[in-house]
């Protein structure tokens, strides 16, 4: 089967069969018919104004033509409120231990977790990791496994050889006496501490200036070292050791503003983040619109005129859509799309190379006409570079003719493709006019997934 990354798309089949409730194989049945689960499209904004006019919502999320209402964050054909990786694109959405988090964005994969809690921060969630507090001490022999109490000498500090840690002892000199209302926590001898013998009653394990036990002034990361003592939120537990800094009950590693209280709204799965470059909108003072990750490249509407398209990988024969993004909405664009290098020996052509454009959701566009596609007949590295021209005036310049160019690379892989038939070697033509997308009665498409990874400038 051919594939295509988005990175890419696939092109399966095209079906003239009724869909069943659910695609087989693992195949998700796009032309959105919310059998497989809730089709969305990218959050669109833009529309309304005096004269009763909105934006028209199209549903680019399946590269077909059917008009949806929806919100799909991550642009892989199923709406947030039904995505089990709203935030990864994962067409197939596996998961192999039920817990209802795919398997992409699920920090335990073979484990049932649904709460996702990671106390270490680390790439494995609780129920998996064989180390929770990541002192170097595995769970089955540490004598406090929620908190870093690293080997001192031959063994973990324990005072009164209960076999609980000192570190999470709540009586350490084993006197009756809890930790905090005791005079002397690490001397059951010691009623009334001098100076001198203070320093011994209340210790400073980790060395912040801040004793894990004094009753007065404790320490909010006990064994872990903060001596800011910041605590964001305010409940006791220093942001140094804090899994959910903010309190809005979503843990830091999922939080995409963790200093900033922002959970989903009600009846949202994901917290806001218009211009999806992974900073939530409430700790984001900039609106520079990120094409699944890409935020190096995001595209900023204040900016100078400006196109891009996703860098994308394929099988050769497979068809490729080119999806053109700018960073203006609606705005009446010209196109172009050229090929600037392939491998050598490669006659591939870029089929509808040259149109308009007017519509976009919100900032990916919708052809008019015929979609601009490319069929990779050997691999390797081809360039492709796709320019832009303002129909009329600019949205922000008020320059006539305004332009913009943006060169994507496509990696193509596999076996090499003999260009002399018509038709394409995965059984999809080159080129697809709106009239033959309406006249398929089922169209079947999948969708790899995202590679590459996000940073923020």
């Amino acid at each position: 089967m051919n594939r295509i990354t988005h990175f890419g798309l696939v092109c399966v089949a095209a079906f003239l069969l009724p869909v069943t409730a659910q695609a087989q194989d693992g195949d998700a049945p796009f032309e959105c018919d919310n059998n497989y689960g809730d089709c969305g499209t990218p959050e669109v904004s833009g529309g309304g104004g005096g004269g009763g006019g909105g934006s028209v919502l199209i549903n680019n999320t399946d590269l077909g033509d059917t008009y949806q209402r929806g919100d799909d964050f991550d642009d892989d054909g199923i709406e947030d409120n039904s995505d089990n990786c709203p935030r990864v694109r994962n067409p197939d959405q596996f998961d192999s231990d039920g817990d209802e988090v795919g398997d992409l964005c699920d920090n335990c994969r073979s484990t049932r977790n649904a709460d996702q809690f990671n106390l270490d921060n680390d790439a494995k969630g609780d129920a998996c990791d064989d180390d929770i507090d990541n002192d170097d001490v595995l769970n089955d022999v540490d004598n406090c496994k929620e908190i870093r109490n690293p080997v001192d000498g031959e063994s973990q500090p324990d005072l009164d050889g209960d076999g609980i840690g000192d570190a999470c002892d709540d009586d350490i000199d084993n006197d009756g006496k809890m930790n905090l209302d005791d005079p002397c926590p690490f001397n059951a001898n010691v009623e009334n501490p001098n100076d001198e013998e203070r320093e011994v009653c209340f210790p400073d394990v980790d060395g912040d200036g801040f004793s894990e036990v004094d009753p007065v002034n404790k320490d909010n990361c006990p064994m872990v070292a903060n001596p800011d003592q910041k605590d964001t939120d305010g409940d006791g537990i220093g942001d140094t050791c804090d899994n959910d800094i903010d309190n809005d009950g979503l843990i830091n590693q999922l939080d995409n503003c963790k200093d900033v209280a922002n959970a989903p709204d009600e009846g949202k799965s994901i917290q806001a983040d218009l211009d999806r470059d992974g900073l939530g909108d409430s700790c984001d003072d900039k609106f520079c619109y990120a094409v699944f990750g890409d935020v190096e490249n995001c595209l900023d509407p204040e900016a100078t005129l400006a196109v891009y398209s996703p860098s994308l990988a394929a099988d050769t024969g497979a068809n490729v859509p080119l999806r053109l993004f700018a960073n203006r909405e609606n705005q009446p664009l010209r196109y172009s799309w050229s090929i600037q290098s392939a491998p050598n020996g490669s006659n591939a052509k870029i089929a509808a190379p040259e149109g308009s454009v007017e519509q976009s959701t919100p900032f990916e566009y919708k052809y008019l006409a015929d979609r601009p596609t490319i069929i990779p007949d050997l691999p390797g590295e081809y360039v492709i570079r796709v320019h832009i021209t303002s129909a009329f005036e600019d949205a922000n310049s008020s320059e006539v003719a305004t332009t913009a160019s943006y060169e994507m690379r496509l990696v193509a892989d596999g076996e090499p493709q003999s260009t002399d038939s018509g038709n394409n070697a995965g059984g999809c033509n080159a080129s697809v006019t709106e009239g033959d997308w309406h006249s398929v009665a089922f169209l079947m498409m999948g969708v790899v997934g995202l590679l590459g990874t996000r940073r923020r400038k």
